[in-house]
């Protein structure tokens, strides 16, 4: 009743011809992922752990894991951590990996558990990123980001020009200036690729030298300026004589009598006269006078004593012998002789 049938050997061949082998395809674990990833592997790329339930289990386990891999990660530019059971801890061990990767360029970690302090985390380790373009923090479960969290991202955009989308839900007014700081951040990166200068939308922080951060390309040196030869030294005039005191206000002390003071007080080089002085002529003495007096000296000559007889005979001092003052001061004398 039943037929021999011989089974093939080997693989089983579909209609294609193409042999079947299982497990040929099966998709590396999550320690295998995490090890190449450690190794710097090139030819990883992109980590898509999304929807794992090994991964639910030990959430925490697994994240600190990848973020010790990727802290030094050269190659990996995506990772994918959909519905992978992830909350504030987790959130904050991945904000501490953004800090110091250089490769990841998108990160996915909708339809998680993270909250207002998660968020902040992550908020925080973006402000020393410098690769990171987008964030996808959609659908998750129970969350309304709070003022305290977006206030956080804002302090993150005064030192970040390089995350240019933020996928999630808003319910705060806050949402407008947080647009505006990724449209600021768009405008950067066209001006950049397009090589168009971009200094002045610069973020304050970045515009200070110092200040951390991506910093605007120097400007182009300015052109040598042209030599020109000093000019010659003036040459010093040579300094006026000082002119003594005595050339200036005249000899007050030896000034003639009978000057002004400012007669007195006039240069050298004004001749002043003295006033003449008219002298009578001097009277010699005379010798004996008829009337036999005695000569008698004056302040400016002499003058004859009155007439005094004198005894017949004899002789006699007929007056007192009087000297006269010259104009000098000496002193002159006189005899008289009576008859």
């Amino acid at each position: 009743m039943f037929e021999n049938v011989a089974q093939p050997e080997g693989p089983v061949k579909p209609a294609g011809g193409a042999a079947r082998r299982w497990g040929a395809n099966k998709t590396p674990s999550t320690a295998e992922l995490i090890k190449k990833m450690a190794d710097n592997d090139a030819s990883l790329t992109t980590v898509d752990i999304s929807n794992s339930a090994i991964f639910q289990l030990k959430a925490e386990e697994y994240t600190n894991q990848l973020a010790d891999a990727l802290r030094d990660s050269k190659y990996v530019k995506e990772v994918r951590l959909e519905n992978c059971g992830l909350g504030d801890k987790e959130g904050k061990i991945l904000g501490d990996m953004l800090a110091s990767n250089t490769s990841v360029t998108l990160l996915d970690l909708q339809k998680n558990k993270i909250n207002n302090d998660g968020g902040s985390a992550l908020a925080k380790g973006l402000t020393h990123n410098k690769s990171l373009i987008c964030l996808d923090l959609m659908s998750m479960a129970k969350t309304r980001w709070g003022d305290k969290c977006l206030d956080d991202f804002l302090a993150m955009f005064d030192h970040n020009i390089t995350l240019l989308k933020i996928n999630w839900r808003l319910e705060s007014r806050k949402s407008f200036a947080l647009n505006k700081m990724l449209t600021r951040n768009n405008e950067i990166d066209r001006r950049k690729k397009s090589g168009m200068p971009y200094e002045d939308i610069l973020p304050t922080a970045l515009k200070t030298p110092g200040a951390g951060g991506e910093s605007a390309p120097a400007p182009a040196p300015a052109p040598a300026a042209v030599q020109v030869p000093p000019a010659p030294e003036p040459v010093p005039e040579p300094a006026a004589e000082p002119v003594s005191e005595t050339e200036t206000t005249g000899d007050k002390e030896n000034a003639p009598p009978g000057l002004s003071g400012l007669e007195a007080e006039r240069p050298d080089d004004t001749s002043v006269q003295a006033p003449e002085v008219h002298r009578q002529p001097t009277s010699p003495s005379f010798g004996p006078s008829s009337g036999g007096g005695a000569a008698a000296g004056g302040p400016w000559g002499t003058r004859l004593a009155p007439a005094g007889r004198a005894p017949s005979g004899g002789s006699g001092a007929g007056g007192a012998t009087a000297g006269f003052k010259s104009l000098g001061g000496g002193a002159g004398s006189g005899v008289g002789t009576g008859m």
